[in-house]
């Protein structure tokens, strides 16, 4: 059946066929040598004229006044109602628009253009019984314009006037004979009228106009089952599978059939027929085991029939990839081992290694085991065969990450990020840029990794472990003192001061979203360091040491610098001997071990 939208698309043409007309219009006005777009006319074709050619100029004042004049001379003119109709939408005036299209209407009652137009604007409106009415006359001068049926049969639905969708139906029979789209509608109807017994006789009908279509039988025999007539719908499941044994539509009625009259071990050998024949087709077979999975759920809950019966289902079509693929959402569901549901889908990829919700899921699970070689085997074909899901990437990278493989890593990241769309997610590209500027970093390409970072927080301002990593970097620009010569193509003639109140704004944003995370704090602690603002850096690197769920050495060092700056040295000395125990390799240990001899905070580049 057409849709409503069959409005839009004739109300289209007949645009396309004024907008035809306009540009003939002017073709013919240039070929005269009227040039200007200056008021010049006498009578009312010339007015109109100059409406058409202000309207393609694009100037709405012009031609308003032009039909203005049009209707001065000729009021009773429909084709000029109906373009300051136009006029008047395109102003969003719906009102006016509505009255100037109705008056083009009544004027031109045979222009279909006109009483289409109207239709819409009262659809518009939602005053669907005058746009019932434009349409019914419409149809009354066009008997062959099954469009017009179809648009009247969904207003009559909207308005649940069923007498009238049956008559309409009825109509549309006549002109394209009866069909499963109209019987099935005409006995809705009825139904919803509460007659059944002209629903019955419209199904009746359709298998008479169809003695070869069992499944129109078979329809006859669900709607006989559903109304208490289990008998006669009994006689019609069997005698349909007489004449096509392998028609799953009739099998599945016959098996309802079946547990509606208690028999339910014989509807379980038909279902599992169905369900283990290759013809089924595989929706009809996950309605079934949807269906058994809600009566299991119900009685016991014990999934070893139902997965025995998958596996069969499995062996008789060992090609198909959506019953494996259902077996393991449905162990998934049962919190089966990781183990078991892992080679599920490990099949389901052997059958159909462009399933990637499959892939995705087992990645998911692999990743928990910290099995990278695995995890790599089993993302790597996922770039290949699915190169648009960047999540693959993102596993693949990750994990050669984790095994310090860094070139293969930011290989996989830039595979992945040369993927990006605008439809894209935000969080998981940001976090593509974050862990290559992680990477870039760590091989001392610096402007490189400033970059990707730049990068991420332009698709996600607010990722955290990035304005962290980025402000702690650009404090160590400042720390070091290379801004003029490593740096400073990037950040030109920009001065510590300036650097190090980049690095604070963004080191400020991850302690107010995570006021807690001890590294977070840490970084804003060592900024204000830097910055001399020892006092304030005393707070946060306090409340740093106080978060750390494990020591870490650098926090450590850093928390000894800072109480060395603010005159407690005993307790700088402490949390440095503390750092020098803890024999982290990111620690300079040579420079630890001077400031705790000599006592005293000692910068880099005084060593």
């Amino acid at each position: 059946m057409r849709r409503i939208l069959t409005i839009i698309i004739f109300s289209l043409a007949s645009l396309c066929a004024v907008a035809q007309w306009e540009e003939d219009s002017l073709a013919n006005i240039q070929r005269q040598g009227y040039m200007t777009l200056q008021p010049r006319a006498v009578g009312f074709d010339d007015h109109f004229l100059d409406a058409v050619n202000w309207r393609l100029a694009g100037n709405r004042d012009s031609t308003y006044a032009a039909l203005g004049r049009c209707l001065e001379i000729r009021p009773d003119a429909p084709e000029a109602w109906f373009m300051l109709s136009d006029y008047y939408a395109e102003q969003d005036n719906d009102s006016s628009a509505l009255q100037c299209i109705e008056k083009a209407a009544a004027l031109n009652p045979a222009n279909d253009t006109y009483q289409e137009r109207l239709a819409m604007h009262y659809i518009g409106a939602r005053n669907v019984d005058a746009a019932i009415n434009t349409y019914e006359r419409l149809y009354d001068g066009h008997h062959s314009r099954v469009d017009v049926l179809a648009i009247l049969l969904e207003l009559y639905q909207h308005q649940k006037d069923y007498p009238n969708m049956i008559n309409t139906l009825s109509r549309l029979e006549q002109m394209e004979g009866l069909n499963e789209d109209i019987a099935l509608a005409t006995m809705q109807a009825y139904e919803r009228m509460g007659n059944k017994k002209m629903a019955l006789k419209t199904l009746r009908r359709l298998t008479a106009e169809f003695p070869n279509e069992e499944n129109y039988r078979v329809m006859l025999g669900n709607w006989l089952m559903q109304n208490n007539k289990q008998k006669e719908a009994y006689k019609i499941f069997t005698s349909a599978l007489k004449k096509e044994p392998d028609n799953s539509y009739a099998m599945e009625s016959l098996s309802d059939y079946y547990v509606a009259v208690g028999q339910d071990s014989l509807a379980m050998q038909l279902r599992t027929q169905i369900l283990t024949n290759r013809a089924t087709p595989v929706e009809t077979k996950v309605t079934i085991l949807q269906q058994l999975i809600r009566e299991s759920e119900q009685a016991d809950g014990d999934s070893t029939r139902l997965l025995s019966l998958m596996d069969r289902i499995i062996e008789s079509d060992p090609k198909d990839s959506e019953i494996p693929m259902f077996k393991a959402v449905y162990m998934k569901m049962k919190d089966m081992p990781k183990e078991q549901v892992d080679q599920a889908l490990s099949h389901v990829l052997s059958v159909a290694p462009d399933n990637a919700m499959a892939r995705f899921t087992l990645l998911q699970d692999l990743w928990t085991t910290q099995d990278w070689d695995e995890v790599i085997a089993v993302s790597q074909p996922g770039t290949e065969y699915n190169p648009e899901e960047m999540a693959f990437y993102y596993f693949n990278g990750l994990a050669w990450y984790q095994k310090d493989e860094h070139d293969r890593a930011l290989d996989a990241f830039q595979r992945g990020v040369s993927q990006i769309n605008e439809k894209s997610n935000p969080e998981i590209v940001s976090d593509f840029y974050a862990i290559m500027g992680d990477i870039l970093h760590q091989k001392g390409l610096v402007e490189q990794a400033f970059e990707a970072y730049d990068s991420c927080l332009q698709w996600k301002d607010d990722n955290v472990a990035c304005l962290n990593n980025y402000a702690y970097y650009l404090s160590q620009i400042t720390e070091d003192g290379l801004q003029s010569t490593v740096y400073g193509s990037r950040f030109g003639k920009a001065e510590s001061g300036e650097l190090l109140r980049r690095a604070e704004e963004m080191s400020r944003k991850t302690i107010q979203a995570e006021p807690e995370n001890s590294t977070y704090l840490d970084t804003y602690a060592w900024i204000l360091f830097l910055q001399g603002r020892d006092e304030e850096a005393l707070n946060y690197i306090d409340q740093a040491i106080k978060n750390e769920t494990d020591s870490n050495a650098v926090i450590t060092e850093h928390a000894g610098d800072i109480h060395a700056a603010t005159g407690d040295i005993d307790g700088a000395v402490a949390l440095w001997q503390k750092a020098y125990e803890l024999d982290d390799e990111n620690v300079d240990m040579a420079l630890l071990r001077k400031k705790i001899e000599q006592r005293k905070y000692i910068k880099k580049e005084d060593e």
